[in-house]
């Protein structure tokens, strides 16, 4: 079905900083740090990039090891390289010698680009592996397309050797959300985002060869076009002479940080050099890894990072507490509704003011009788447009056009400064995520087909969390949206008890948090700080959810306007929320974390 375009009107609210926002909060002194670290995201969510389609466990960018990777969860990367006749092949070196042992010498001195499609295709790549792979063929990008195509949630990272760009932009086209570009040369990432708009690109460095130095002089340079194309950043880590990481693990804190702070994935190598030949199976240096902040891993050998990873996520501290490990300026804040009770609900102006104070909107979206998904809540507009005729206060969304749906003001309800808002559509907010990569939004659906819809918001899948009270929804919206996030939320204050709560929660739980990011349990608190269900139950399951890196949150549905309840919650392990009251919301988490300084001075 063909969404309905239009364009962005000048909006109201000014657009104010995050960093404005938190330097009104109360002086916090000289704070300790947070530690991010791995666990801070699921499980599931981390990337593992394995170097050359799993080389080490397979003949290197060949089906059978890209297929072994995918298999394991992980991501192959694959060599790009052009024929003598224009077609694109996998294959990593420039010359036959090392692949093809037993190949005549003047094959060996040659490279793919010196032989035809039909003649590199004839040589067996496999038989340097062993012979149970042998017979094992170049694949072409046709062939890799294909294998994406059978399933979405597959992606691939495609490191260029020698390849135009317009050339394989096309020939990824129909993928191109399933494909990261990688290279060690940042204006190979742009050029890519030229030919091939709102695809992934990764910025390698290192080589084993990098040190804290090189690192800072190669960040200055980048920060000067403010990392320009990078979705993704790794740095390939060694050991020196004496067994230190080289870069240092103190230098990956720092990139660690900063690429964070721009919405950058940071991803790590273990490099073998010399020095640390067993490096790609030494799992405590893994784990170094993650505790100095990497949210992603290239691998020679997948098999073990994923055992590093399993161990790691099973080793979640005992003591653990949201101060020292959340960044006050991550901690996530639902706007329900978009602003809560503090703007009209729905309109693009409140999810502007939300993102301008750091806080990530809930839109609930519905289609029109023409179908253009709209945000509103309500299944009518009686609360919303009281002052509507009786015949129009009884429909909803779904009764009228498009054009007949923006034509209502569904800002005067909530006061004069908020005349002639109109509900936002699909495009407005696609549009505005898109101004700002860090940009999230909560998609709560109320009456939207999953796949129309994901087909609609393709560009922006990262920065879309679904929300639903129903772990089947979720499922099937990852099904056809994998890349977005979702958030299961738990309306058990008014629908059972404790145990109702607790016996639901570990269903989940024994399914790992499967296609989870976030679960929010709804609670009530009452004017006394007593907290339903009881905080035991609330600590029991921010544990468990903190196991497989899954965002625990709380919506209060009394009391959510006071700083006693936040720090109630924090203090329980909770680490995100929803609020009806998102200013006051925000100010008691700032005072929390400024609280905890204080004491320590």
């Amino acid at each position: 079905m063909k969404m309905k375009l239009s364009k962005a009107s000048a909006l109201g609210f000014a657009a104010a900083t995050v960093a404005t926002f938190f330097a009104a909060l109360p002086a916090s002194g000289a704070e300790r740090e947070a530690r991010w670290t791995l666990r801070n995201i699921p499980r599931e969510k981390v990337t593992v990039v394995a170097h050359r389609g799993a080389g080490d466990l397979a003949p290197e960018n060949c089906m059978s090891s890209l297929e072994m990777t995918w298999a394991m969860g992980g991501t192959p990367e694959v060599d790009v390289r052009s024929t003598k006749d224009g077609r694109i092949l996998m294959f990593h070196d420039g010359n036959f010698a090392r692949v093809c042992p037993n190949a005549p010498a003047e094959l060996k001195a040659k490279g793919v680009e010196d032989l035809t499609f039909d003649e590199a295709r004839a040589l067996d790549i496999g038989s340097f592996r062993g012979e149970q792979f042998k017979g094992e063929k170049i694949i072409s990008i046709e062939e890799i397309c294909d294998a994406l195509k059978q399933n979405n949630r597959r992606r691939v990272v495609i490191d260029v050797k020698n390849v135009d760009f317009e050339q394989l932009a096309k020939a990824v086209y129909d993928v191109r959300f399933q494909v990261t570009l990688t290279s060690g040369n940042e204006a190979h990432l742009e050029r890519w985002a030229e030919v091939c708009p709102n695809a992934d690109a990764t910025l390698w460095m290192g080589l084993g060869k990098m040190k804290d130095a090189d690192v800072e002089a190669r960040f200055e340079k980048l920060r000067a076009n403010n990392f320009k194309g990078i979705n993704r950043l790794q740095i390939h880590v060694t050991k020196d002479a004496d067994g230190n990481p080289q870069p240092s693990l103190a230098c990956l804190r720092n990139v660690a940080d900063e690429l964070r702070a721009r919405g950058i994935e940071f991803q790590t190598m273990a490099w073998r050099t010399k020095t640390c030949p067993d490096l790609a199976t030494d799992i405590p240096f893994h784990k170094a890894l993650m505790d100095a902040g990497s949210a992603g891993f290239g691998a020679d050998r997948p098999d073990v990072t994923f055992q590093a990873l399993d161990e790691y996520y099973a080793e979640t501290p005992a003591d653990w507490n949201v101060r020292d490990n959340i960044p006050l300026a991550e901690i996530l804040v639902q706007g329900h509704r978009g602003m809560g009770g503090e703007a009209p609900e729905g309109t693009l102006e409140t999810f502007r003011a939300a993102w301008a104070i750091n806080v990530v909107p809930e839109a609930d979206i519905r289609m029109t009788k023409d179908g253009v998904i709209m945000s509103f809540h309500d299944n009518n507009f009686k609360r919303i447009i009281p002052d509507a005729p009786e015949d129009v206060k009884k429909l909803g969304v779904k009764d009228f056009t498009y054009e007949e749906c923006r034509k209502l003001d569904v800002g005067a309800y909530m006061g004069e400064a908020f005349k002639g808002q109109q509900m936002a559509d699909l495009d407005e907010m696609m549009a505005a995520l898109q101004e700002d990569p860090r940009r999230l939004i909560f998609f709560d659906v109320k009456q939207v087909d999953f796949e129309v819809l994901a087909k609609a918001t393709e560009a922006v899948h990262p920065q879309i969390i679904l929300a639903s009270s129903k772990y089947d929804e979720i499922k099937a919206w990852k099904k056809v949206a994998p890349r977005s996030k979702a958030m299961l939320w738990m309306p058990t204050t008014w629908s059972g008890t404790a145990d109702d709560l607790k016996d639901r929660f570990d269903k989940i739980r024994d399914e790992n948090f499967a296609d989870l990011d976030a679960l929010q349990v709804h609670v009530v608190v009452d004017d006394k700080g007593e907290v339903k269900p009881t905080l035991d139950v609330l600590r029991y399951c921010g544990t468990e959810c903190r196991k497989r890196g899954v965002t625990f949150e709380t919506l209060s549905w009394t009391n959510g306007d006071k700083a006693s309840t936040y720090w109630t919650l924090l203090d329980a392990g909770c680490a995100s929320f929803a609020t009806d009251y998102p200013t006051a919301t925000m100010k008691a988490i700032g005072e929390y974390y400024a609280q905890e300084n204080e004491e320590k001075k």
